[in-house]
């Protein structure tokens, strides 16, 4: 037997596309409590029983979204890690922040949905997607700094738990704000470079 799920990835990349992207603008714009099936099966263009035969469900249908942007997200990060790894760890680092930026700007509904998910906790599964995150942000970040401790770039005897906790923290708060901020149209208010210099330094002389 055919999964629901297969039945979705068996259609025409269009189709897929129209629908995922109907899923996205809803999600992003909406709490997942709130958001409409019947406004994603009218964006899309299919009917909803058609939907729901793809995904049993509305929170089978989130996960699947969810999983999507979480593949995107990796695929970024993955590119700027590989292509900074050979960078002084201050360099790096605010390569990081910045690519951080540039994603807000790409994919300004999949940052909506994040944040929303992160801050609000209107999501269901919302506990396992909040703990892959963060697995995920360890991941990534405690090799940065692993990486700078190696070299002699960051105290080689720094808790590496807690310094992935406080940068972690940090650079959610300051892309949560700058997303914020674009979604106001208030870009000249928020200077990025100097915010994206401060961070740098932070992590790299304290606050000396």
């Amino acid at each position: 037997m055919i999964s629901n799920t297969n039945k979705f990835k068996q259609l025409a990349e269009e189709k897929q596309s129209r629908i995922v992207n109907a899923c996205i603008s809803e999600f992003a714009e909406n709490d997942y409590e709130t958001a409409s099936m019947n406004t994603v099966v009218n964006q899309a263009g299919i009917s909803k029983g058609s939907l729901f035969n793809y995904f049993q469900s509305k929170s089978i249908l989130y996960n699947h979204i969810y999983k999507l942007a979480l593949r995107e997200v990796k695929t970024y990060l993955r590119k700027v890690r590989d292509e900074t790894a050979q960078l002084p760890f201050n360099e790096r680092l605010s390569k990081i922040v910045d690519s951080g930026v540039q994603f807000i700007g790409e994919h300004p509904r999949l940052a909506r949905i994040y944040f929303r998910l992160v801050y609000s906790g209107d999501s269901p599964n919302r506990e396992k997607i909040v703990t892959e995150l963060q697995a995920m942000s360890e991941e990534y970040l405690g090799n940065i700094i692993q990486d700078a401790m190696d070299r002699n770039e960051l105290d080689p005897n720094l808790d590496k738990t807690q310094s992935v906790f406080f940068l972690d923290a940090v650079l959610n708060r300051f892309l949560k704000e700058y997303h914020e901020v674009m979604n106001q149209r208030s870009q000249d208010t928020f200077d990025k470079e100097e915010w994206i210099k401060g961070i740098t330094k932070l992590f790299t002389k304290g606050l000396s």
